[in-house]
């Protein structure tokens, strides 16, 4: 069942309620103040709900995907106010609780807890380039395992801890293996031919993708993060130390010192046939420490709704056709959110 009550406790739930609740986060930084108590802003973000509260049960019926999912995109994608009014949100949690439990009422966010339909994932590729492959996924997680043993030992001895002088390294900060033709897919949702194209934190621009329609096997087994104890139970299962290359990125990240660790792809590939990181695990785990195994982890560069393929179990591929655009809300058709309709109206009658 959704907990709603764990939308409201990271930076992007917190942004993604506000979103909702039509909260302008300009106004709400000039209306609280730099200096205002935590109780002010508390206030302001109650206003604002109660401003739409007898028109919450429209977001609790909501069924269509696609204005649920835009406004998660658009929370995806933050502005320098979202960015300042972070931790003046999180004074001001227990008001947007209200619209947390419409959301996760909502017919149309019930998927964002589920596992992937296995019928239709969009698997999306470049332009002229080959079309999915997942016949090598047992080759390409052996490759994926060397590289990060090579990238353990060199970034042991190249990146010294604690850091010299006050100097900051990078080494990876990812947390599922992203090259050597490892596999992924997420959804179709609408007119939005893959949740990826739509929910993109990072956009180099305008570009031209291929889509493909994957059919994945009825029977595979897949693992399906909703929240961050799934994240650590799963790599608590399956432990791989990845301190040497991880310590830096995440310690800037997290602030915590200590041993680090991901899940070993290989060893879980014997039981799981997929891992899907839901929207609601994406909001609710991503970018935070997580215990696991007497140490800790972090999820982090994996998208919503993505699931990664440790084995073979496609079934069918079919091209649906090339795509043009810049991943991110941009790539939504327009949609209207009939819980803050009327308030659009209102304002520009004023």
């Amino acid at each position: 069942m959704p907990d709603a009550e764990e939308l409201a406790k990271t930076p992007l739930g917190l942004t993604l309620l506000a979103e909702l609740a039509g909260l302008d986060r300009w106004d709400f930084l000039e209306q609280a103040g730099e200096s205002a108590p935590p109780r002010q802003a508390a206030d302001v973000v109650a206003d604002q709900v109660a401003a739409i509260a007898a028109r919450l049960g429209l977001l609790a019926n909501c069924r269509d995907r696609l204005v649920l999912l835009s406004a998660f995109a658009a929370a995806m994608s933050p502005s320098a106010a979202d960015a300042a009014a972070t931790p003046r949100l999180a004074a001001a949690a227990a008001s947007l609780l209200p619209v947390a439990r419409a959301l996760a009422a909502a017919p149309a966010a019930q998927w964002w807890w589920e596992p992937p339909d296995r019928s239709h994932q969009r698997w999306v590729g470049s332009a002229g380039g080959q079309g999915p492959r997942a016949t090598a996924l047992a080759e390409a997680l052996r490759a994926q395992a060397s590289a990060d043993d090579e990238e353990e030992k060199r970034t042991a001895r190249e990146l010294p801890w604690p850091p010299e002088g006050g100097r900051l390294y990078s080494g990876a900060w990812w947390s599922p293996p992203l090259e050597n033709g490892v596999f992924t897919t997420t959804g179709p949702v609408g007119a939005l031919p893959a949740v990826e194209l739509g929910c993109a934190a990072d956009s180099a621009g305008e570009d031209r993708f291929e889509v493909w329609d994957v059919e994945i096997s009825g029977q595979a087994r897949v693992w399906n993060i909703t929240s961050p104890d799934e994240w650590g139970q799963l790599t608590a299962r399956y432990p791989r130390d990845v301190t040497a290359s991880r310590r830096h990125d995440w310690h800037q990240l997290t602030g915590r010192k200590g041993p680090w660790v991901l899940p070993d792809w290989l060893q879980a590939a014997r039981d799981w046939d997929g891992i899907h990181l839901s929207i609601a695990g994406y909001i609710t785990a991503t970018g935070f420490a997580i215990p696991a195994a007497g140490a800790a982890t972090v999820l982090a560069g994996w998208g919503p709704d993505q699931t990664l393929w440790l084995n073979d179990v496609l079934v069918r591929t079919d091209r649906v056709g090339a795509w043009t655009g810049e991943p991110g809300p941009e790539a939504f058709p327009g949609v209207t959110s009939p819980w803050l309709a009327l308030q659009s109206r209102v304002g520009r009658a004023g």
